[in-house]
Formats: structure tokens, sequence, C-alpha cells
């Protein structure tokens, strides 16, 4: 079954027909293949010829003889009429050295609208910078949202209730995939398992001729577990230490700066929101998805407020937002959420059911002087607001249009 994902096609619709490359990036196996699938027959509408689109699957045995850039343009030049305008789909680009070089020459030789994938950010590396500079546009795709995760589910039961399928999401992530497994959590968690070992040999491993695989795996692991709290590269190689595998400071920056490359993990930077500055020391990390983390040995239900806090900050950044963590004197503020001129506040808890964590929460937004919308989302049934801050309940935040 395809999932829709029709917020995707309205960000690169604008985009279509016009001489920009437009780069879908993100997670390995968060639906970008399948969303070229999906953007052939608005290409069409659009006037695209249909028998002058060439769709090449670079991880498929197919095309394993391109492998370069010469290769590329060779294969191109011979399976389409470049006298006419011509519509390029290329899929995992990265498989193909030098393909940055084969673009440029589609640019200049021909009237080629193209769209192209990749699951690391080598895609939008400064060589890629070099060769097409201004002349490309980012799609961050990543795995399905609650609302499309929900919209999938209920074809499958279509009575399924919003805040019990929520439990389903918090244990099983929102990888497309689960709709060929028709949601069964066993066979849903062991994909997810072998899944991060993929993105770890093939995205993060094997893209940075990493040696020590095992180092690696307890660094990711070690930062996922932790999802949600300040740690530094000291604090991680400090942990190692103490489990009896030294490394150093600037290993564990660089292996995870390599596992953020691959959009495995993602960094939320810390903001002084009185000194107006970003902070150098004690970040945050989030896995891209949840179900990797159950999947990977962890327990969500134990972890729940982690979780809830990822879940949130994975929906903001889908939303578009730039996202970082906020310290107001000695409090933290969870996420201070911009787009645009548009600045947004949260606090993430399991629930705000008694009087400390009510004033925990809320005193921390209260904090802030000035009069941008601030929110406490939580799991409580009937969210409490007071003084300008609003409670609302997590899963009606996350079906919000």
């Amino acid at each position: 079954m395809i999932v829709e994902r029709p917020t995707y096609i309205q960000q690169i619709a604008p985009f279509i027909g016009k001489h920009v490359i437009k780069v879908l990036t993100g997670v390995r196996r968060s639906g970008k293949s399948t969303l070229l699938d999906l953007i052939k027959p608005v290409l069409i509408s659009h006037g695209a010829d249909e028998n002058n689109i060439l769709h090449l699957r670079f991880e498929s045995e197919r095309y394993a003889n391109i492998r370069t850039d010469d290769d590329l343009v060779d294969y191109v030049a011979s399976h389409v009429d470049t006298t006419r305008p011509v519509t390029l789909l290329l899929d995992e680009i990265q498989e193909v050295d030098h393909w940055e070089k084969a673009l440029r020459s589609f640019m200049v030789d021909y009237d080629a609208d193209m769209y192209i994938t990749g699951s690391n950010a080598y895609v939008l590396s400064s060589d890629l910078a070099t060769f097409i500079t201004g002349r490309y546009v980012t799609i961050n795709v990543f795995p399905l949202s609650f609302k499309e995760f929900l919209v999938a589910l209920r074809d499958n039961e279509p009575q399924a209730d919003p805040h019990v399928a929520f439990r389903r999401y918090v244990e099983q992530g929102g990888f497309p995939f689960q709709t060929e497994l028709e949601f069964d959590q066993s066979s849903s968690l062991k994909y997810l398992e072998d899944l991060f070992s993929t993105i770890l040999l093939k995205d993060v491993v094997k893209r940075n001729n990493i040696r020590d695989v095992d180092l690696l795996e307890r660094i990711v692991r070690y930062a996922i577990c932790e999802e949600g709290h300040l740690i530094t590269p000291k604090s991680i190689a400090d942990y190692l230490k103490s489990e009896r595998r030294s490394t150093s400071q600037e290993t564990v920056a660089n292996y995870l700066n390599a596992a953020e490359q691959a959009y495995l993990i993602y960094r939320a930077p810390r903001q002084d929101l009185i000194g107006k500055r970003i902070l150098q020391f004690n970040e945050k990390y989030y896995v891209v998805d949840q179900g990797l983390r159950q999947a990977i040995g962890m327990n969500n239900t134990a972890g729940i407020d982690q979780v809830l806090e990822g879940i949130v900050y994975m929906e903001l950044r889908r939303r578009g937002y730039h996202v970082a963590v906020g310290k107001v004197g000695q409090k933290e503020v969870d996420f201070i959420a911009t787009k645009d001129t548009t600045t947004e506040y949260y606090q993430v808890t399991y629930l705000c059911s008694d009087d400390a964590t009510r004033e925990r929460e809320f005193s921390s937004l209260e904090a802030i002087d000035d009069n941008y919308p601030k929110t406490v989302l939580s799991l409580d049934a009937f969210p409490y607001s007071r003084n300008g801050v609003l409670g609302k309940n997590i899963v009606d935040w996350l079906l919000d249009d």
C-alpha cells in the first residue's frame, strides 16, 4: 500500500517545471523513492511528456553499470530525446561518483526538470553548492507523522481511535513500510531493528570510512538512550571510559556528526533566551523516529517523557520550524520553534496533573518576556492553561492542520 503524502507534493508543486533541482533528502526508507512515484502523475498533469520521463533507481542492480558521472551522462543521452524538455527522476543519487558534475551538465545542455533523492546530507555538501550554486531547493522527507500514520492505519482499521493509535505510534514509529506489514508490532520492530543496522552500515560507516563500528554503535545508542537530555562529547567519552571503552571527545563529536549527516539523529542547539545567544555546550539529540528507539532495545513506555519530547521535536521539524532548546535564567524551555518571523515556545510532559509538575512546566514559559505563543503539551485529557500559556493534548496538537 502506498501512503499518499500530500504535504510533500504541495511543497514540490511550486517548483515543477522550474530550472532548479528538487533535492529530496531524509533518512533511508522514509518514503523518498515513493514520492518520486507519487509525483509522476502530477508532473504529467503539469505538461511533462510521459514518454520523456526517465526514472533511475541507483540501488537497483538494473542500473549497476551507472557508477560515474560519465556513465550517467551517456545513459541519459541514449534513453531520452534531449532535443525536447526532459524530466529526470534520480533515486539515491549518491551511489553515482561525481554525480553533481552530471547534473550540472544536464542543466547546461538540456531543458531538464530534475528531481533527486539521497539518504545522506552529502547530497547537500559543498560540492553540490559549488556546481549548482543557487539552483536547487531542498525538501526534507521524514517518516510518517502521526496524522499520516493514522490515515494509513485506518485503511486497515477504519474505526481506529486516535488516542489508542497513538500508543502504537509511540512504540512503532512511522516508517512507511509498516503498511506492508499491516502494522503488526512484532514484524514492524524486527524490520526497524534491521533498518537501524542498515542505516549505520550504509549511510554512516560506508560513507565516512569508519573502521570502529562497535564504537560508533555505542555512541549512537547512548545518544538515543539519552534523548532529550543535555549531553556533550565529553559526557559520552566519560561514560564510555567507565565502560572500559576509551575514546577522545573529538571522535565522539565526529561520530555524532556522521549519524546526523545520515539523518538518523537530530541535534537541537541550546539558546539563552535572556542573552539571546546560542550556548556552546550541552545540546540535545533526538532520534528521527521513535520506533527505532524501541526496536534497538529501549522501552518507549518506560521512557515516555523522552519519547513524547522526541515526537514533538520531529513534528516541529516536519512542519518546517528551526528548533532549539531554551534556557531562561535557571529554567529550561523544551523547545524554541522559529519559522520566518514566527516564534513559538513549547514544554512537553507526560501528564500535568499535579501542582509540582504544573508549576515546573508553566513557570518556565511564564518567565519568557515576550508575546509569542506558549504551549504546554501533555497527554492530559483535559489540559490546564494559565496566565496566557495554553495547555493542549499532544494527540490533538499532532492532528492539527
